[in-house]
């Protein structure tokens, strides 16, 4: 029989909701604010359940933090069970779940929508989110009930309803280093990288007009069909990408990614479109003004 001393604690659920909280919104401030505690108790407990699993969750940066490989599996796995306390509570209350079909386009999936599906499942757990990504379009209110959708500089406006999130454009970004060469600032550093494309060229060949730059045609290139892969291949240092500040806001805090040069080019916007019928209206708008008010409490991003 093992001894008193040899049986070890769990736990505390304060220190893992401090955790799970704070692993969610990438900051130990904005779970203050949401479990309403002080900055330093969310710090305190998160210190306290690194010790007692014995291995560091996040990462502390200048005036950012972020996951360890151990930190993201846990956050995971404790925001699928707090999400199953929540549903359960509301199934024991009678409340029923409610289903919404999202069609997303790639890249705002993976790198927008994703790292923030926590706080909508905590906010809202009685609905259901069912999400594809995709490019191809959708018939709204058949196939799905919201598409978010990528629209070039120059494209159509959108005849069905829809509404504007916001702008993207990109700038050269590489794996970071410290302490940064001068020579980054300048727009020809890009000159002796990989460039690396989720398009057939376009975009660089823009940037490269906007900056004056010749060079595109000598350059070694290697493409990829989505953007995510190409950022993925950036932060593994194996070239330089296009990056939108809205999709890499953590790596550029981190410092795990950093600019070159100083010439930015317009991309395009993002638009989410919404089906007309009435059985999914409420789900609707409460999904439309939860995405609306993360753009809105997005800090911006100096690149």
């Amino acid at each position: 029989m093992a001894s008193a001393n040899q049986v070890q604690r769990h736990p505390s659920l304060l220190a893992l909701r401090a955790f799970e909280a704070a692993a969610r919104r990438l900051s130990f401030t904005d779970a203050a604010r949401e479990l309403h505690v002080s900055q330093a108790a969310i710090s305190r407990h998160v210190r306290t359940l690194e010790r007692e699993v014995g291995c560091q969750l996040f990462r502390r940066l200048h005036r950012a933090v972020e996951l360890t490989a151990p930190g993201r599996e846990f956050a995971a796995e404790l925001a699928t069970a707090f999400l199953r306390i929540y549903r359960a509570v509301d199934a024991v209350r009678g409340v029923k779940a409610r289903r919404l079909r999202l069609s997303v386009e790639p890249a705002f999936g993976s790198r927008w929508l994703v790292p923030r599906l926590g706080r909508f499942s905590v906010a809202h757990p009685e609905i259901e989110l069912e999400i594809e990504t995709s490019d191809e379009i959708r018939t709204l209110g058949h196939d799905v009930d919201i598409a978010i959708r990528y629209m070039p500089l120059g494209s159509g406006r959108p005849s069905k309803r829809s509404r504007r999130l916001f702008a993207t454009d990109g700038v050269p970004v590489v794996a970071g280093i410290r302490p940064r060469p001068a020579e980054w600032r300048r727009d020809d550093a890009v000159l002796k990288y990989r460039l690396l494309h989720d398009d057939n060229g376009d975009a660089w060949r823009g940037w490269f007009g906007a900056a004056g730059l010749e060079g595109f045609e000598r350059a070694k290139h290697l493409y990829f069909s989505d953007y995510s892969l190409a950022i993925a291949a950036s932060l593994r240092g194996q070239g330089v990408a296009l990056g939108s500040a809205e999709f890499i806001a953590t790596e550029l805090r981190s410092g795990s990614l950093a600019r070159l040069g100083r010439t930015r080019v317009p991309f395009g916007e993002y638009r989410l479109l919404e089906a007309g019928d009435r059985s999914t209206a409420s789900i609707r708008t409460i999904f439309v003004r939860w995405v609306e008010k993360e753009i809105t409490l997005a800090a911006p991003v100096e690149i």
